[in-house]
């Protein structure tokens, strides 16, 4: 903090008044950290603020303060000043809050040498014009080292930043009840707490091994991935975007599926919304399918619950796997495309290249064998979960219930 100056009344005084501060020692830098807590958002925070700030705080108020008493102590000033910058670059700290933090300091310091003059009266007042210009040179001059530090290293931090990102973001989406790591992820990944999210899950089938890299582009939208095996995650940021925005730019080509969460609120939702997305994708009948969970509620509920899905089934389908295959294909296939179609036997008919005659005559066997009426709500409502059951995979075969999955 040493500077020439053609005058010597002002330096005296800049002098007397660093060594008043100097004296004060842990109880005048930590009324500076108090300074930079209540000023820099960022330091408020106790989860992400640095831990080793009142150390470092202090460290530097008090090399600057003996710079200022011995310009031979610079080079303490300067060594404290580029490991600092070193070490909040390889934190990840955004360097725009350490400088901050810098002018927030030195704006405290120029405060307590304002009262101090005063108090001790240690000299004339009106020199604290020319102290002013020496209090900034030093503070100006110590960011500027601190920057250069930081951005030495930045580059090769920011490879192992991304790591940090990735490893964060799969921690995330499986965190629950930790609302500190919650808070502390979105500052490193640079999310609201509070904004709106959907997770989607991607996931190869057999033989593919990998889902494609390529991340979804949608304006408005951030989307941050979590490479695993054979399932990828995307975590999307909406925004004040609606959810098919993200949706329609999901592309599921041949050989994978893609299950999509609704939209959640808050960063702490972000683990239902990864269990709701893998829910959705069990939903998935073939592959190229991106299944929305909020448009396949009921399906939702089917896998959610094989255990009572499959007696459902059974309870429901039983009669017919008595019967050969191909007949019992043909009359749940019948049934299906008469649902499917609003209860209409002719555009089923239609649908399965026979007469509207032989569609009835299908679903009266049907109603015979099952003990159903299609015409009872009630019934039609345990027909309609028991054929997706069945479709899904968790209904009965000949052996019994069963629950084969799609590729999750």
């Amino acid at each position: 903090m040493h500077s020439s100056s053609p005058d010597p009344a002002p330096l005296r005084l800049f002098e007397r008044a660093c060594g008043s501060l100097l004296r004060r020692g842990q109880e005048f830098s930590d009324s500076v950290v108090g300074k930079i807590r209540a000023e820099v958002p960022y330091y408020a925070d106790p989860v992400l603020a640095p831990p080793d700030v009142r150390l470092t705080v202090g460290t530097g108020v008090r090399h600057a303060l003996e710079a200022a008493l011995d310009p031979g102590r610079l080079a303490d000033v300067e060594r404290s000043t580029r490991e600092l910058g070193r070490r909040r670059a390889e934190q990840g700290r955004p360097l725009d809050e350490v400088l901050h933090a810098f002018r927030v300091a030195g704006s405290e310091v120029w405060n307590a040498i304002i009262k101090v003059v005063d108090e001790e009266r240690l000299g004339d007042t009106r020199q604290l014009v020319h102290v002013a210009e020496l209090v900034w040179k030093s503070n100006d001059r110590d960011a500027v080292l601190v920057a250069d530090a930081y951005r030495q290293v930045a580059d090769g931090v920011a490879s192992r930043h991304g790591e940090r990102v990735r490893l964060v973001l799969a921690a995330l989406v499986e965190s629950r009840d930790r609302p500190e790591f919650v808070r502390s992820a979105a500052g490193i990944l640079g999310l609201p707490l509070d904004g709106r999210y959907a997770v989607a899950v991607l996931a190869a089938t057999p033989p593919y091994g990998r889902v494609p890299g390529t991340d979804p582009d949608v304006p408005g939208v951030r989307v941050l991935r979590q490479t695993g095996g054979r399932h990828d995650i995307l975590v999307a940021h909406l925004g004040d975007r609606p959810l098919d925005a993200f949706v329609s730019a999901l592309d599921a080509g041949a050989g994978f599926r893609v299950g999509v969460s609704p939209v959640v609120e808050g960063l702490e939702g972000l683990a239902r919304a990864r269990d709701l997305a893998a829910l959705a994708l069990r939903t998935c009948r073939a592959d190229g399918e991106v299944a929305r969970l909020d448009t396949r509620l009921p399906d939702g509920l089917l896998v959610a619950r094989p255990d009572l899905s499959a007696r459902l089934a059974q309870g429901v389908l039983r009669p017919l796997y008595a019967l050969e295959p191909a007949d019992r294909d043909t009359l749940l296939d019948t049934v299906g495309f008469w649902i499917e179609h609003g209860g209409s036997a002719a555009r089923a008919a239609q649908r399965m290249f026979c007469h509207r005659n032989t569609v009835l005559n299908r679903l009266r066997r049907f109603e015979q064998l099952t003990g159903l009426a299609l015409t009872r709500p009630r019934d039609l409502v345990r027909l309609t979960l028991a054929l997706d059951a069945h479709r899904l995979g968790v209904g009965v075969t000949d052996a019994g219930p069963h629950h084969h999955p799609p590729a999750s």
